[in-house]
This record gives structure tokens, sequence and C-alpha cells, in this order.
């Protein structure tokens, strides 16, 4: 099996970054408030949307003022050390949802939502897990980016030039600076904005499917490929990877078949159409000889006419490669 798919690949070429926003920023992307109110008895429901802007407190104040519509008054207030707060007064009863409660509710006013796009300024106005009302305490606006890095073969150094690269093509911080440790085999990004950025890494995602707004699996993320892995967002104006660059893009492959009755062999997320698991031990050039005796599927009786063979990784994503060989050596079962 000749290795020639690369470092990066179709399934790997993402790193997700999310990046502060200055001042009291609302994207046109991410000025969605879900209210819940009632009025004399009767629930209503209204999605209000704040203008895109780049605010201070007071000129937010007054857009949201404007976004709630009669009955509404909203104040700012400054608050050292943060960006201030909102206050909001109405005769109403009225409840802020967060954007936990849309995705977990999946529903508004009995409608559903896509749950990866929902355009909410929860960022920015501090009610991504907790529904709110009466006084918001406001954050930065994120600017949500996924980062492509181009296919193709690499080693340390020219890894580190191509994440940097793109880190700052359409970046709305300073520049990024990415160093190599030679010791560690590790990058480190920086940028030396006052704002942070944070990155979001694939494990993270997986367990968190619609937290990077804008974006949904199959993530194909390149955590294993740049060391920025781990299972909580990374996020400062530094940071270190938490393992080593490694530039082959697959540790372990699978050949999956038609054949066998599909119960012999379970994959990593499941998988019962694995034939056999392949060690990746060479950059180049793969001899599995790895076999042992009990390295096996069974076949019932039939009448074969054709087989379908196919590469995957752990995931069960399919593998573009060139031409490969296997050989298939039936046994009968009182052989064996």
């Amino acid at each position: 099996m000749p290795v020639t798919w690369g470092t990066i690949t179709e399934t790997n070429k993402y790193l997700y970054i999310a990046e502060e926003l200055p001042f009291l920023t609302v994207l046109p992307t991410a000025g969605k408030v879900y209210l819940r109110e009632t009025i004399s008895g009767t629930t209503l429901w209204r999605i209000v949307v704040i203008p895109p802007a780049i605010y201070d407190g007071p000129a937010l104040a007054t857009a949201m003022t404007t976004a709630l519509g009669a009955g509404y008054t909203v104040a700012y207030t400054a608050v050292a050390s943060t960006l201030g707060n909102l206050t909001i007064t109405t005769a109403n009863t009225y409840t802020i949802l967060s954007r936990a409660s849309m995705l977990r509710d999946n529903l508004f006013n009995g409608n559903l939502i896509p749950k990866y796009d929902l355009q909410d300024a929860s960022d920015i106005l501090g009610t991504t897990t907790t529904d709110a009302s009466g006084v918001l305490t406001l954050g930065h606006g994120l600017g949500y980016r996924r980062i492509q890095l181009s296919v193709g073969s690499y080693i340390f150094d020219t890894l580190a030039t191509e994440l940097q690269t793109q880190l700052n093509t359409g970046s709305s911080l300073s520049t990024y600076t990415v160093s190599q440790n030679s010791t560690t085999s590790r990058l480190t990004i920086s940028n030396a904005d006052p704002l942070k950025f944070h990155v979001y890494p694939e494990s993270y995602l997986f367990n968190n499917v619609f937290s990077f707004q804008g974006y949904t699996e199959p993530f194909h993320a390149s955590d294993s490929i740049t060391g920025f892995s781990g299972k909580a967002v990374l996020h400062g104006n530094t940071l270190t990877a938490a393992s080593h660059v490694n530039v082959l893009a697959y540790h372990s492959l699978f050949i999956n078949s038609t054949l066998g009755s599909h119960s012999d062999t379970l994959g990593p997320i499941g998988q019962s159409t694995i034939a056999r698991k392949v060690v990746i031990d060479h950059p180049s050039f793969v001899h599995d000889f790895h076999s042992l005796p009990f390295d096996y599927i069974t076949l019932e009786k039939q009448s074969i006419s054709s087989i379908r063979f196919r590469v995957t990784d752990w995931r069960g994503q399919t593998v573009e490669m060139s031409d490969w060989s296997l050989s298939v050596v039936l046994v009968p079962e009182d052989e064996f």
C-alpha cells in the first residue's frame, strides 16, 4: 500500500478558531435575540434583531431599546474591568433565551430552528449558557472562522508556515505568529492583540456539536496533525499545542469489505464491515505483515459474484489513494 495521501487531506484540513471582536461588535450573522414574553396573560415569542455595527455601551443600549420596541427601556452601566451591563426595564414578564436553551429545545414557538446557525447575539449579551432577564453582563462578540489548511505533504517547518499564513488570512486581530519548539516538536500560536482568540479542538466539537456557530459535523479538524487537541476550548493570546506535530495523516487504516457475515469485527465507532486493520508503520510504503492466527472474517455459504473493498480511517471515511493490493485466502472452517 503506497502512502499517497500526504499530511493534510480532505478529512483533516480545518482549524476552528473564534476571535474576540473590538468594543461591542454585532455582526450581521450574530444579532438575533430570542425573546419569550408574557403580556396580559398571553405568551408571545419574538425574534428581535440588533442592527450590525460596532457600538459603545450607550449606543448598544439605544439599539436594544429600538429593537425590543414599545414598552421596553434599556440602560447601559459602565463596570470597571468589564464591558459593562445592560439593564432592561419593562412592565412585561420576559426571558431572553440562552444559546444553551435553544440548542436543548431545538424549537422556538413550536418551530424547528437551525441549531448550527442560530445567528444569536448570545456572545455579546452574555447569554450563551443561561437565560436572562433584567441585567445583562456584556461580553465580546466572537467572529467564528474555520481555517482551511492547504492539502499536501508537510514537514515541521512548512506546516508552521502554512498554519501562520492561513491564520492571518481574513483575521480581525493583529498578526499571528506560529513558532516551533524543536525540542518538544510542538507549535505555539501567538497574537499580540489585546483581544483573545479561541481554538476549538475536534474532541470538544464532537461532544458539543453546535457550539461553533455557522458550522456543523463532520468537522474534519487538523488536531492530530497540529497538536492543538483537547476536550476543552483553548483560549488566550499565546497557545502552545498539547501534543507534538505528527505529519502522518493516519496511524491506522481499515480495509472494509462486503464479504463476511458482518459479526466478526467491531470498529472504533461500531463498524461491522472491517476485514482488517492496517498499521501505518512507514511514511512512504506500507507492507502489512502484522497478521495473527485469529485475524479472519466468517463467510456463510453463498455464491460470490462480486466483492467490494474500500480503505477508511477510524471514522469510516474513505481514504483517497492510488492503487493498492491485497490477497484474499479462503480456508474451510474445519481446517482453520
